[in-house]
């Protein structure tokens, strides 16, 4: 493999089966995250990082929509997008890539993130 792709917010198998077959081609596998696993650094979803201790499992609601963390994919980047777009992760679906600056952080907090910036792009363009 030579990347992962963790997966957010996809609670139908018919969506994660979509992207699987999609991606194939890339030799990426996908890790469908749990919603109690959300407050793990994304590090350690990836299997980057085994030293975090015990963290205690989320017990929230959904992030309020989906999003898809790219790990060890930036070589790839440019043909995977359009790929994740046409199977159904467009423009509604949040994405990043995994990072040394994010990698500590949690679903949670790399979704506000991203959120808040999709929002002030989305406001900057009608000015």
């Amino acid at each position: 493999m030579s990347g992962k792709l963790l997966l957010f917010g996809f609670d139908s198998l018919l969506q994660i089966l979509a992207l699987e077959s999609a991606v194939a081609p890339f030799e990426v596998e996908l890790v469908p995250v749990a919603r109690t696993d959300y407050n793990k650094p994304l590090a350690a979803l990836a299997g980057l990082d085994t030293r975090s201790g015990p963290i205690q499992p989320y017990a929230g609601g959904t992030l309020g929509g989906r999003m898809i963390v790219l790990c060890d994919l930036e070589p790839q980047l440019d043909a995977l997008l359009p790929v994740l777009s046409k199977a159904g992760a467009g423009p509604d679906c949040l994405k990043a890539v995994l990072t040394p600056h994010n990698r500590n952080w949690n679903a949670l907090t790399l979704y506000t993130e991203l959120l808040r910036e999709h929002q002030a792009l989305q406001g900057g363009r009608g000015r």
